[in-house]
């Protein structure tokens, strides 16, 4: 073996290895947050989707995090529980923010306690 092989070698070898450290940075970057206006009334959960389009069905591609403002124009008060991200019980008027993160393809309802409107989801 001679020693331009060689060095041939090592620079082949060096090139794969920093070439794969590029594709290793580019899949542990964070991904994009969406923010959604919620509103809960008492009949309905509404999610702006458009700047004056709201909708009580929803859909997002897997692995969409999205934080949502929510706020209670209802006449009573109300909780929400979204895969575990919790409002809390909300007087009317109140607001609250929680992070949601659309990990699992399905179809979602949620529904706002005690008895108030629903949310429907699609994850694809």
């Amino acid at each position: 073996m001679t020693t331009r092989s060689v060095v041939v070698g090592v620079a082949a070898t060096a090139a794969f290895w920093l070439g794969g450290l590029h594709f290793a940075d580019a899949t542990t970057q964070p991904g994009k947050i969406y923010v959604s206006s919620m509103v809960i009334r008492d009949d309905a959960i509404k999610v702006r989707i458009r700047r004056h389009t709201w909708s009580d069905t929803l859909r997002y591609a897997r692995g969409a995090e999205v934080r949502y403002e929510v706020v209670n124009r209802g006449t009573r008060r109300f909780s929400l529980d979204i895969l575990g991200s919790v409002t809390g019980v909300m007087a009317p008027g109140r607001r609250a923010t929680i992070l949601v993160a659309w990990s699992r393809r399905g179809r979602y309802v949620f529904q706002t306690a005690p008895h108030g409107g629903r949310l429907r989801v699609t994850v694809t």
